[in-house]
C-alpha cells in the first residue's frame, strides 16, 4: 500500500474474522486500491483484535484514501437465522444462546433478510464498532451469511436446487436453495480437506438434493493450497460445479485472504 496515495470517493470494507481481520479499499469504479490481512494469535482476545485494528484503521488511513463510506462484515460463527414469524426483538439473545457460547457484555444485532422473510441474529463486537464510530461516524455493519444469502438469492436459478459455498480461511459458509427459496444457511469450521467435503456432501444429503441435478457454486479462497484436495474430492460427487470468483488483475490477487474478502461483493 502506497503511503502517500490520495484517492477520491473511496470506500472501506473491513472483514472481521475469529483470528484477525482484512480490510479492502475500493475506488469509485469498485477496483481494489489497497488490501491487507492481519492475523492474531489464537490466545488473543477481542481486546487484542481491537488493538491490531487500531494500528491499521485510523484517522490517517481515512484521510489518505479520502474514505467516504465504511462497511464492516462479521465472519464469526455466532449467528442464528430466525423466520420473521418467530422473531421478537425483545428476546434477541434467546435465538443465539443455545448454539453459541455467550459472555457477559455481549451485544446482539440482526440483519433483515426481506426476500427470505427472516432475520439473521448475530454477535457484533461492540468495542470494535464503538471505535470505528468514533473514527469514522455512522457506518453499515452486517454478517457474512446475510451477504451470502442475498447473493445466493440473486444467483439461484428458478425451479432448481442450488448451493452457494464460500470458502474462508478457517470457516466455510453454505447457503442452499430450492426453487429460489432458502433451505439452510450455516457455517462450519474445517481442519482438513475431508472435513470440508464432508460438510458440503452431508448438507446436500440432508436436504435430499440430487447430486446429478443440483448446481454448486463456489467462491472465496478457491486457490488456497489447503482447499484444493477438498475441491477435488467434491468434484468426484457433484456433477455441476461453477467457480464464480470475480476476475481481477489487481496486485493483491495472490495475497492470503484477498479472494475471501473481494468476492463478498
Amino acid at each position: 500500500m502506497s503511503e502517500n496515495s490520495v484517492h477520491t470517493k473511496s470506500r472501506l470494507s473491513i472483514f472481521i474474522l475469529q483470528d484477525g481481520f482484512s480490510f479492502l479499499i475500493l475506488n469509485e469504479l469498485s477496483n481494489p486500491i489497497a488490501f491487507d490481512y492481519v492475523k492474531q494469535k489464537e490466545t488473543d482476545s477481542i481486546t487484542g483484535l481491537l488493538k491490531l485494528l487500531k494500528s491499521k484503521i485510523n484517522a490517517q488511513l481515512i484521510e489518505d484514501y479520502q474514505i467516504e463510506t465504511l462497511e464492516v462484515i462479521y465472519g464469526n460463527p455466532q449467528f442464528s437465522i430466525v423466520p420473521n414469524d418467530y422473531f421478537e426483538k425483545s428476546h434477541i439473545s434467546h435465538y443465539i444462546k443455545y448454539n453459541s457460547k455467550l459472555i457477559e457484555g455481549d451485544d446482539f444485532s440482526y440483519d433483515d433478510l426481506p426476500v427470505t422473510k427472516a432475520k439473521n441474529v448475530y454477535i457484533p463486537y461492540i468495542n470494535i464498532n464503538n471505535y470505528l464510530f468514533e473514527e469514522f461516524g455512522s457506518f453499515k455493519f452486517s454478517h457474512i451469511l446475510s451477504v451470502l444469502i442475498e447473493k445466493g438469492t440473486l444467483e439461484a436459478p428458478p425451479k432448481a436446487e442450488f448451493v452457494l459455498l464460500h470458502l474462508g480461511a478457517q470457516l466455510i459458509y453454505i447457503a442452499a436453495y430450492k426453487n429460489q427459496n432458502l433451505q439452510v444457511a450455516n457455517a462450519f469450521e474445517c481442519g482438513t480437506a475431508e472435513d470440508l467435503a464432508y460438510y458440503v456432501l452431508f448438507t446436500i444429503e440432508e436436504l435430499k438434493f440430487d447430486r446429478e441435478q443440483l448446481l454448486l457454486q463456489m467462491t472465496g479462497n478457491l486457490t488456497h493450497p489447503e482447499h484444493q484436495p477438498a475441491i477435488e474430492l467434491i468434484q468426484n460427487y457433484i456433477k455441476t460445479i461453477e467457480f464464480q470468483n470475480k476476475e481481477s488483475s489487481t496486485q493483491f490477487i495472490h495475497q492470503e485472504a484477498f479472494e475471501n474478502h473481494f468476492n463478498l461483493f
